[in-house]
Formats: structure tokens, C-alpha cells, sequence
């Protein structure tokens, strides 16, 4: 049998328990038995029990307040759910798929589908949104695919996941070997675009969403959006755990140095990227109350330099060493953000999660 099939039958891992993350043998049976890295698996286990739906937040009031509000924030709201509708569109069909080819480890096969799913969950919850809200949701097309300021602002993470889906074609049509660093390179390179994407890009948007739902507008769909950060707070773990894996390991970490210069060139291009994007959005008179381009330029260096300092890399812009948008704790932390039942839809919850407060106690019937 084709050992690049779905299902290898001449896997042998099962017999030593050795399954690398990534180009080690394409696999076989979903292997529970043997687990290298449960840590995968846990993190897959957290996601699963913050399942949520799209449609669970009522959207009548932003809808209104879409209809009433100021031009000025009408125009930051929909060149922000813009953006945020087309990152997770590309996310939605590039993590699972895109890394699928070169995944030889059941745990990160797990966590990288369920992620993929969340992602899914997160551009179809923007797609409702838009559906729900704009009386006219062709505005937030044209602002998608006509916009090259929109466009722009994902040029980088955008090519880089063209790169890997070539490189994935080319390994299942047996045009590269496994063995290949470039074909590694290009995997490495990929998961950083993955983390940026989620560590920067969607952390600098939330800040939009939620400044504006601080002037108490815009509440459902920030309950939403609330729930879209902290899914990506837990992706961003995800990442952080791969990429913790593989760079124990030597092999990894001589292509890690390999492509260094290749690694600078995505963080430092993301980083320009919303920059740029930030001067654009506050340009025509555009403001938001309690931000501006200073603060959330800083907010995208306060959040690149953590991974400037998770890769071991020295990071050349100005460390801010102050946390610049205290207010965003109480958006990012759903503990903080308690509402009556009554007032806002309650989306404070997880899925199959028991807490055990009640140890040593005993119970007569």
C-alpha cells in the first residue's frame, strides 16, 4: 500500500511509540496508546470545552446601533469585522489542511482539526455578524475584496500559506522526500506565520472591536468577538506548544537558525503591516474613544515582542514595557465581564467541565 495513503498500513510507530510532530511516518490508526506529547492533547481537551455557536448572542441592539451610530463608527466597525472575516477565512482552510500532508503525530493531528473547526466557527460567526447587522452586507464585501488597505494587511501570511500548500501538493505527489530541509523549512516557516497571525494580527483588531463596545455600543457583537479572543488566546498556546516541541529538538532548531534571516522577515513584515493599517485606519478624521494609532501601535509591539522573546530572537523595535491597553484585561478575561442574564445573552460557560469543591465530604442520602 502507498505509505503517503490514509491509512499507512506499513506504519510502524505503534512498536516504538516514536511519532514526531511533523514528516515522520505518514500514520495509521489514531494512536491514544502511545502519546508523546499530552501536552497537545490537553490543550485540544481546553478548546473542546469552550464550544460555543455563532447564533447565541442576540444582535438586535447592534444592528440598531449599526443603523444609528456616527459615520465614524460605522466605517471603524465595518473595516474591522472586514479584516477579522477574511483573516478567519484564511485560517478556516489553512491550519488542518494546509499542515495535514506532513502531520505523523496523533495528538497534534487532533488539536490542529479542532482548531481548524474553531476557525471555521470564527469566520462563519463574522459572516453572521455582517448577515445580521449591515443593512446592506455588500458594504463589508467591497471593504473585503476591493479594499487594497484590507488586502495588504495579509500579504505576508497569505503567501507564506500559498508556499505551504505548494510544498504539500509536491510531498503527497512524491516530488520532494520528507527528508528534505527545504520541505521542513517551509513547515517551520508556516507554523510561525500560523503564530504571528494569531499572537498579533487578531490581537490588534480585538482592541478596535472592543474600544468601541467600551463607549457601550456595539455589545453583541463584542460578546462575540470576546468569545473569538479567548479561542485565540488558547490557539496561541497551541502554537507556542508546537513550536516549544520542535525546538528541543537539534534538527529543528540547526533549520530554526537556517532560516533565521526568513523568520525576522515574516514577524518584521507583519509587524509593518499593521502599522500601516493602523495609520490607514485613523486617517479621514477616523477616531475611536480611548485609542489611537500611538496606543494601538504599541499594542501590536507589546504583543510581537513576546514572540521575539519565545523564539530566542532579539527584537529590534522599542520594547514597551508597560501593558498600553489596560481595558482590554476586561475583554480578554471572560471572568471580568459578568453581565445579569437579563441584560446580555451569558456566554460565560464551558462545555462538560465539572469542578470538584466539595473533597473529602461526605453525602447521606
Amino acid at each position: 500500500m502507498d505509505k503517503k495513503s490514509v491509512f499507512n498500513a506499513d506504519n510502524r510507530a505503534w512498536q516504538t511509540g516514536h511519532y514526531p510532530l511533523f514528516l515522520g511516518e505518514p500514520l495509521a490508526l489514531y494512536d491514544s496508546v502511545h502519546t508523546p506529547y499530552p501536552e497537545l492533547f490537553e490543550l485540544y481537551k481546553l478548546q473542546k470545552s469552550m464550544d460555543w455557536s455563532e447564533d447565541e448572542v442576540n444582535l438586535e441592539q447592534s444592528r440598531m446601533d449599526l443603523l444609528h451610530c456616527s459615520k465614524n463608527n460605522y466605517d471603524i466597525m465595518v473595516k474591522t469585522l472586514a479584516f477579522q472575516w477574511e483573516l478567519d477565512s484564511v485560517a478556516s482552510r489553512a491550519i488542518a489542511p494546509l499542515f495535514a500532508p506532513f502531520v505523523s503525530n496523533s495528538e497534534l493531528w487532533v488539536m490542529l482539526t479542532k482548531q481548524s473547526e474553531i476557525e471555521n466557527l470564527h469566520a462563519l460567526t463574522y459572516s453572521e455578524i455582517i448577515r445580521q447587522c449591515l443593512a446592506d452586507p455588500k458594504d463589508v464585501f467591497i471593504e473585503v475584496m476591493k479594499n487594497e488597505e484590507v488586502l495588504n494587511r495579509s500579504t505576508i501570511i497569505v503567501e507564506i500559506f500559498n508556499t505551504l500548500q505548494e510544498y504539500g501538493a509536491k510531498y503527497k505527489l512524491g516530488q520532494i522526500e520528507r527528508d528534505s530541509e527545504e520541505l521542513k523549512s517551509a513547515v517551520l516557516c508556516g507554523f510561525i506565520a500560523l503564530y504571528c497571525l494569531e499572537k498579533i494580527e487578531f490581537m490588534s483588531s480585538f482592541a478596535c472591536t472592543f474600544a468601541l463596545a467600551e463607549q457601550n455600543i456595539f455589545q453583541g457583537i463584542a460578546k462575540l468577538v470576546q468569545k473569538i479572543a479567548q479561542d485565540e488566546q488558547i490557539h496561541v498556546m497551541m502554537d507556542e506548544a508546537v513550536l516549544n516541541i520542535l525546538l528541543k529538538s537539534p534538527e529543528w532548531q540547526t533549520l530554526f537558525k537556517a532560516n533565521e534571516k526568513k523568520i525576522y522577515e515574516i514577524i518584521h513584515t507583519v509587524i509593518e503591516q499593521e502599522i500601516n493599517w493602523n495609520q490607514y485606519l485613523f486617517s479621514e478624521n477616523r477616531s475611536i474613544v480611548g485609542l489611537n494609532e500611538k496606543l494601538l501601535n504599541e499594542w501590536v509591539l507589546y504583543n510581537a515582542q513576546d514572540i521575539y522573546h519565545f523564539l530566542g530572537l532579539n527584537n529590534p523595535y522599542p520594547v514597551v514595557e508597560q501593558k498600553p491597553l489596560r481595558w482590554m484585561d476586561n475583554w480578554l478575561d471572560l471572568n471580568k465581564t459578568q453581565n445579569a442574564n437579563q441584560e446580555m445573552d451569558n456566554t460565560n460557560y464551558r462545555l462538560n467541565s465539572v469542578l470538584n469543591d466539595v473533597e473529602g465530604e461526605l453525602f447521606l442520602l
